[in-house]
Formats: C-alpha cells, sequence, structure tokens
C-alpha cells in the first residue's frame, strides 16, 4: 500500500487536545469539545484521519508533556496549571490536572487501539537540556525543572503499565535517545551517519515500516547551539544534578535488552 504520512494532523489533535475550532467542532456534529473517549467523537476523528482511499494512513503527534504555557490560546482541554509552580514533582504526578493533560494518555489508547494501531516512541533528551531549552518557564530553572519531573513520573508509570499492545501483543513503545545521533557528540562524520542508520534501523522495524536507506531523513535536523551549562548557570546546575539523582531509576525508561542505542544518560 501506498503511505501518506501527515505530520500536522489536525483531527487527530482536535481528538488528543481538543484543539479545533467549534466552527468544526458543529460541522461534526457536538455541541461542545467532547472528552478524549466519546465513542462517537473517537469515531469520527479516525474518519476524518484514514480515509478508506486506498492508502494507508501514518498520522505523527509530536506534542511534549508538559505541552504550552498556562495561558496558551490553544483550546486544551486541561491547560498547564501555575498552581505546580508550588508543588513537588510527587504532587504533580499524582494531580488529576497532569493526568489529563496535554491528554490522558492510557484514556487515549484504550479508546483508539480497537481502531488504529498505536505507537510511542520515547524521545529522550539530557537533562539539562531539556531544563536549558526552556530556562525561563515556570519562574526558572528550579521549578520547571520540578514540573518536568513530575512529568517524567506520570510518562514513566504509563510506559512500565504499557508495554506491550492490547491488541497485537507487540511492543508498544521505543526509546530514542537523543545524545546518541548529536553530531557534537562524535569527532567523526561518518560516525553520526552509522549512528543515525542505527536508529533508522531499529524505528522501521518497530513501526513495522518498509526497511531500507534514508538518506534525506536527517536534512532537517539541527543540533542546539546551547551549552546547558552556560544558559542555566553553576549554581542552577548543581541544583539540577541533585534532581537528576533523584530520578534515577525513573528516568530514562530502560531501552530495549542488547539495544546499546537505547541505553540513554541521564
Amino acid at each position: 500500500l501506498e503511505y501518506n504520512v501527515d505530520s500536522n494532523p489536525e483531527a487527530l489533535k482536535a481528538g488528543l487536545f481538543g484543539w479545533f475550532p467549534k466552527s468544526l467542532i458543529r460541522t461534526w456534529g457536538f455541541a461542545a469539545t467532547p472528552e478524549v473517549d466519546d465513542p462517537a467523537f473517537v469515531q469520527t476523528v479516525v474518519r476524518e484521519s484514514c480515509p478508506n482511499d486506498g492508502r494507508k494512513h501514518v498520522l505523527v503527534e509530536w506534542a511534549s508533556f508538559p505541552s504550552g504555557l498556562a495561558d496558551d490560546p490553544r483550546a486544551y482541554r486541561v491547560h498547564r496549571q501555575e498552581e505546580w509552580q508550588n508543588m513537588s514533582p510527587d504532587e504533580i504526578a499524582n494531580t488529576d490536572e497532569a493526568l489529563q493533560h496535554p491528554t490522558n494518555m492510557n484514556v487515549f489508547y484504550q479508546a483508539y487501539s480497537p481502531y488504529v494501531d498505536i505507537k510511542f516512541i520515547v524521545l529522550h533528551r539530557p537533562f539539562l537540556e531539556t531544563i536549558a531549552s526552556h530556562h525561563d518557564w515556570d519562574g526558572g530553572p528550579p521549578v520547571h525543572s520540578n514540573v518536568i519531573q513530575g512529568f517524567m513520573i506520570m510518562l514513566r508509570r504509563f510506559l512500565d503499565t504499557h508495554i506491550y499492545d492490547l491488541v497485537n501483543g507487540r511492543r508498544l513503545w521505543s526509546l530514542v535517545c537523543v545524545e546518541r545521533i548529536m553530531a557534537k557528540n562524535y569527532k567523526e562524520e561518518y560516525d553520526v551517519k552509522k549512528a543515525r542508520r542505527r536508529l533508522i534501523g531499529y524505528l522501521t522495524k518497530f513501526l513495522d515500516w518498509p526497511d531500507g536507506d534514508c538518506p534525506h531523513c536527517f536534512d532537517e535536523w539541527r543540533d542546539s547551539k546551547k551549552d546547558a551549562r552556560d544558559v542555566l548557570g553553576e549554581e542552577n546546575v548543581a541544583l539540577l544534578e541533585e534532581h537528576m539523582t533523584y530520578l534515577e531509576g525513573i528516568w530514562p525508561p530502560p531501552g530495549e535488552d542488547g539495544n546499546v542505542d537505547q541505553q540513554c544518560a541521564m
């Protein structure tokens, strides 16, 4: 079958997050934004996303957890909460609001898996770089780190309870260690290309996509030019390294046995 790949799936975003204008809600026959697992809504999203046109439809959703700011204009069912800034990571992970933001992963999976093949790719970026990328969010690095840790705890719980697909028994998620494909971590260009080919190899196998070379897969890839330690400052780095110790055994999640490229550094 011919593959149709949609990297900006509007219907799926409506299903996951509630991102769509009121006019579309009415067009689809709903008076207000339905819940993630509303049966009629789920079937509408699937029908709009995957028309029966003889092609295999691949939808790629890439929103982060957490996603957006508290005043984000996008119509999340549950926005980022300012009160998370005053909570510990464990407290955040145990709130219903965090569980629903930007979507409830378990509810989404349970509702959609009877109709579509769902697979999760877990992107792990080095922790200091993650915090440095939005170091001014949540009031600054220490608090931003707490919020991110809360979601790491919550995501790990989901991954540990969803290792295999309920329908076909195959593995439901795969891990990508971003540092393994960053050019700055290699001396020779050949070694970078080799690492990226290995990544493409195990992901195509996991996704059950056609295997083969992909010479243009990284054409748009750009390594971050930030030095995380410089951005964060010595005092914040020392505190965040303590946070990293707290996360031992929680994040990053374990890779598959025998795959050295999935043994991520914190």
